[in-house]
């Protein structure tokens, strides 16, 4: 089985643990304390077992990291070592400090992939979706270089995945 450690990036409070819940089913939030403030504090784990097209099994290992600027430094033990970033940008807010310090800890780890996604797409309209694809793309030109795509999904009321 071929595994592949997905991390997650991203500016405090954009859907990063709600999008590894979707794909996984698992709650990376594990602490008590982070589930009543309702942010990551400390890195999270799930996994999520995948068929390959030629049949290959396929192992994601999600690290989920706290978006907060108190706990860059829990962000930096988790980002360490992975082969993939999601970086996650609210549709709402657009992209933001932590957005833009992700990106540069990932391009100074010399992560080599990444997908960036755009969380709570159902929270804006077309316009307003379209410039934030505009910042996120001038944002990702200075991020991690390599294979690179967008994604956006609704929030967690409805996750419905997208590529574009």
């Amino acid at each position: 089985m071929k595994a592949v450690i997905v991390g997650t990036a991203g500016h405090i409070d954009h859907g990063k643990s709600a999008l590894v819940r979707a794909l996984t089913g698992t709650d990376p939030d594990r602490l008590e304390e982070e589930k009543r403030r309702g942010i990551t504090i400390d890195i999270g784990f799930a996994n999520l077992d995948l068929t390959a097209p030629s049949g290959e099994k396929l192992r994601l290992g999600f690290v989920d990291v706290p978006g907060h600027e108190r706990f860059v430094r829990n962000m930096l033990a988790g980002i360490g070592g992975i082969d993939l970033v999601l970086l996650v940008v609210a549709a709402d807010e657009s992209v933001k400090p932590q957005t833009l310090e992700h990106f540069d800890i990932c391009r100074l780890l010399s992560v080599q992939r990444g997908i960036t996604v755009l969380t709570k797409r159902d929270l804006v309209d077309a316009d307003t979706l379209e410039v934030v694809r505009m910042e996120v793309a001038s944002a990702r030109s200075a991020g991690p270089r390599g294979s690179s795509r967008a994604s956006h999904c609704r929030t967690a009321h409805g996750a419905e995945p997208g590529w574009g």
